[in-house]
């Protein structure tokens, strides 16, 4: 069986020849599920692939079986239907949350079973089916509520929710509940939500659908569009499978058939919805449906256009569909379809689904994953890495000594960033020497004061507070702005000459762009005066390549300079990552490929791939030397 759909798998009636399609898009993910083991201990293990075909790896989640992964619009989180790992007793399936960059979950649907102890009555539910709303607070759930007591008695029942995404209060809103599940239709089979409108959401429903022939209807499945947020009962039905039953006199056979559609999927547009098509027939003659017979097919939403994309050979089985964030392709699975006793089932056997990549108008079909691999979704890239909120912690000198700090704002748009000069609490915190009254300045690329300040409250007291970071001692300075990309300095010196510890730092409070290559100038000393960088890497579950730098010889026309400075990289728990006197004694070819070595064979430099968390750069003079010296931290993504 596995050998037949592999080799002889028919499309559109041809037989199926692997050929390009167009490549696949390389900044995005496909997220896709493997089974794992055999029969009843087979599970389903979460996987992530690069849509160029590269970098097949297990995704880390807290549940042994995993099923449906979904990715969010904006690729910073996904959700998948398990079993709760704290009632792992459960029959039950729910959906969780999974934030791509912290790896915090969230229960969203937090569904129980309810079971007589007598043995009575029960009801289970499997929220197999879900979409994030187009901003990600949102979770639509589309669940099969089975309930009975075993056996003819038990009944499925899909029902469409909508969830908060963050797990915090129940279902928001009950969008349809559908009639009773007889028969083999698809309702409830799928969700998906436009990705342009906050209120408008796709799902599969029951349908009687008239028989072509007149006389009555046939129960089929047709996609329906509603809006949950503003009114549950506002549908519109978006597509119209037919339904028609024909006599033979001569044989007495009456031959039953309907279109039943499911697994909608919106287009990254919002203009189209992909989607899949069942044939199903049963003749009287025989008593048992005949095998299934799955199509592809794109439907506009505006109603003016439902076109063909593939045919399949009857007895194959498509699970799920999803679009590339191009618009351009359609990923999905299929496997030949699983029997029980001579009746098929809405399902492939297990371990015979591989997941194909098509083009949208049905040319370029290949393969994607081998057998056994199901349940694609294409995920947009996370958002670049990030770093953030950095701090140097220096002692401050007078002249050309003050602490001296540099950030680059990159990106499109602006930030509001606050700066922040910090003395007297270092020294509530412990720390010696701190400085007693610093005063900030904030120039631009072009050198000059864009704002200043000395004590916080002067000025923006209000601005300041509303950021939840104000400095704690009145005494020390800050800066609220918004600003435009571009390169920024922050200096930090003594009222009135003053010395001792401070630190400067930046927050990235919003906007698009972002805070990149950031360093720090300032008198590096002994003991505890050495120079302290901390930089926070923020990221959506991509790891951050950084290139930390430590100047000194380089530094033209500043005098003093710290002749050879060395470098000690710490991770957020104060763990050595990695430390280095003279650059080109490790990493040099990964150090010139960065394209900014240092100039200067004594200096030091570091070239990491980092995760989410706060990092710190210190660096010391070698043999307790002393002078001017530069720190830096470049994102290299």
């Amino acid at each position: 069986m596995r050998r037949l759909f592999r080799s002889e798998f028919i499309c559109s009636g041809l037989a199926l020849a692997l050929v390009c399609s167009r490549p696949a898009p390389a900044s995005a993910q496909i997220l896709y599920v493997r089974p794992v083991g055999v029969g009843t201990q087979q599970v389903g293990q979460l996987r992530q692939i690069n849509a160029d075909g590269t970098g097949d790896t297990a995704v880390a989640v807290p549940f042994a079986d995993v099923l449906g992964p979904v990715p969010a619009r904006d690729g910073t989180q996904f959700a998948v239907s398990a079993v709760d790992p704290a009632r792992p007793n459960q029959v039950s399936r729910n959906v969780f949350t999974v934030n791509r960059a912290t790896g915090a979950i969230q229960n969203v649907s937090n569904f129980i079973d309810s079971v007589d102890p007598d043995g009575g009555p029960y009801t289970y539910v499997y929220a197999f089916y879900k979409a994030f709303s187009p901003d990600g607070t949102l979770v639509a759930v589309n669940s099969i509520y089975r309930s009975g007591g075993g056996g003819t008695s038990e009944t499925g029942t899909p029902i469409l929710q909508i969830f908060p995404s963050d797990g915090q209060s129940g279902s928001l809103a009950l969008v349809h509940a559908d009639p009773f599940r007889d028969g083999t239709h698809h309702g409830g089979e799928g969700i998906d939500w436009s990705p342009v409108n906050q209120d408008l959401i796709v799902a599969p429903i029951k349908w009687d659908a008239p028989l072509i022939s007149g006389g009555g209807v046939g129960e089929a499945t047709a996609l329906f569009l509603a809006e949950p947020v503003t009114g549950a009962g506002n549908v519109r039905q978006l597509t119209f499978p037919r339904a028609d039953a024909m006599s033979n006199i001569g044989t007495g056979e009456v031959l039953l058939w309907a279109e039943h559609d499911y697994q909608p999927k919106f287009s990254p547009n919002g203009t189209g919805v992909a989607y899949v098509r069942s044939f199903q027939q049963i003749s009287s003659l025989r008593g048992v449906p005949d095998p299934y017979v799955e199509s592809l097919r794109i439907a506009s939403t505006d109603g003016t256009s439902d076109n063909l994309v593939l045919t399949f050979q009857p007895g194959l089985y498509i699970t799920s569909v999803d679009w590339s964030p191009d618009g351009t392709q359609l990923v999905f699975d299929i496997g030949p379809q699983a029997f029980s006793s001579g009746f098929p089932l809405s399902y492939a056997v297990p371990d015979t689904d591989a997941v194909y990549v098509v083009n949208n108008d049905g040319t370029g079909l290949r393969q994607f994953l081998a057998v056994p691999s199901e349940q694609p979704a294409w995920a947009p890239a996370p958002a670049p890495p990030n770093l953030g909120n950095i701090s140097t912690r220096l002692n401050v000198g007078t002249g050309d000594n003050a602490l001296i700090g540099g950030f680059i704002i990159t990106g499109t748009g602006d930030k509001n960033v606050i700066v922040r000069a910090i003395g007297p609490s270092l020294g509530a915190a412990g720390v010696a020497g701190a400085l007693a009254d610093p005063t900030l300045e904030l120039h631009d690329g072009t050198g000059a004061i864009i704002a200043s300040n000395d004590n916080w409250k002067d000025t923006q007291q209000d601005e300041i507070i509303a950021t939840t970071v104000p400095p704690t001692d009145d005494k020390e300075s800050a800066i609220v702005r918004r600003l435009t990309p571009g390169s920024y300095t922050a200096i930090v010196r003594g009222k009135s000459n003053g010395t001792g510890v401070g630190l400067v730092e930046a927050y990235g409070l919003d906007g698009t762009a972002k805070l990149a290559n950031i360093s720090t100038r300032g008198f590096v000393q002994a003991g505890d005066n050495v120079m302290i960088g901390g930089f926070i890497v923020l990221n959506t579950g991509v790891p951050t390549s950084v290139i930390v730098r430590a100047i000194g010889p380089s530094l033209a026309g500043v005098p003093n300079a710290l002749a050879d400075p060395t470098l000690e990289l710490h991770d957020p728990n104060g763990a050595l990552v990695a430390s280095n006197d003279n650059w080109k004694d490790t990493q040099e070819a990964e150090i010139i490929a960065t394209t900014v070595p240092p100039t200067n064979d004594k200096e030091s430099a570091i070239v990491q791939t980092l995760n989410t968390g706060a990092y710190t750069a210190i660096v010391r003079g070698k043999n307790d030397t002393t002078g001017v010296a530069l720190v830096e931290a470049y994102n290299l993504q």
